[in-house]
């Protein structure tokens, strides 16, 4: 009598490999990536609170200061980017900490990108390079809100050369772009929550600036800001100047 043996084929088993779990290494991370972000915020606001010092002195100190900070954020940015290849080779790292330090190293080249056009502000006050005179335009900032349909604004008015007058005017600041395809053009203070009326006033001896928040209409498209400046009295002085529409996160 034969004996017949079956032989039963099973499906092809992949080859699994084993990663150790690491949850300490991501919780380092996590709060490397926080005291990243804790030290830019810290930087701003440095930068902030010194832009109403305008003698030469006070630039050239804000310069060094500012040329400080952008050498520590760069040493940041440089361990930070060679941290996250090291993890990536390795493969230790879970997708949300992956994203989220790629988002810091992106908001690290902003903040450098921001801290280096202020520096290169401060060296033309302390240089002598900036010949122009009496009321000038500076920053313009857009920042996104929670609310996709708000936008936070700031605009900077300031006396160049000579502090010793107070500049009296005013300004007309409004959104240009497009309602439904068409060119349009909306004053401030029909889209501000903070501006009552066209003519905004301005009284300063160093710098003022002007910010609130906004909210554009449906099917209005943005494209930039424009602004036209008065000073008068002993300062009298008109600016006319567009900012193309940026918005910061």
């Amino acid at each position: 009598m034969a004996v017949v043996k079956a032989v039963v084929k099973g499906s092809k088993q992949e080859r699994l490999i084993v990663v150790p779990h690491r949850p300490r290494q991501v919780w380092a991370l996590r709060g490397f990536v926080v005291g990243v972000l804790l030290l830019c915020a810290a930087v701003s606001y440095v930068v902030g609170r010194q832009q109403g010092l305008r003698e030469n002195g006070a630039a050239r100190v804000e310069r060094d200061q500012l040329a400080a900070a952008i050498e520590v954020i760069g040493g940041e940015n440089g361990a930070l980017k060679e941290q996250l290849l090291n993890l990536q080779q390795s493969g230790e790292v879970d997708k949300q900490a992956l994203a989220q330090v790629q988002e810091t190293v992106r908001s690290l080249r902003e903040n450098i990108s921001q801290l280096q056009e202020d520096l290169l502000f401060y060296k033309q006050i302390s240089s002598g390079e900036n010949t122009e005179q009496g009321l000038v335009m500076g920053q313009m900032e857009l920042f996104a809100t929670a609310d996709p349909q708000r936008l936070r604004y700031k605009f900077e008015f300031r006396q160049q050369g000579s502090t010793s007058d107070v500049i009296n005017g005013h300004a007309n600041i409004e959104v240009q772009g497009k309602q439904d395809g068409m060119p349009a053009a909306l004053p401030l203070y029909s889209v501000s929550n903070a501006e009552k009326m066209a003519d905004i006033k301005l009284r300063f001896r160093y710098f003022q600036n002007v910010e609130g928040e906004l909210a554009l209409p449906q099917g209005f498209t943005p494209e930039r800001i424009h602004i036209l400046a008065e000073a008068e009295g002993s300062q009298t002085k008109t600016l006319q100047q567009s900012f193309a529409w940026v918005v910061r996160n």
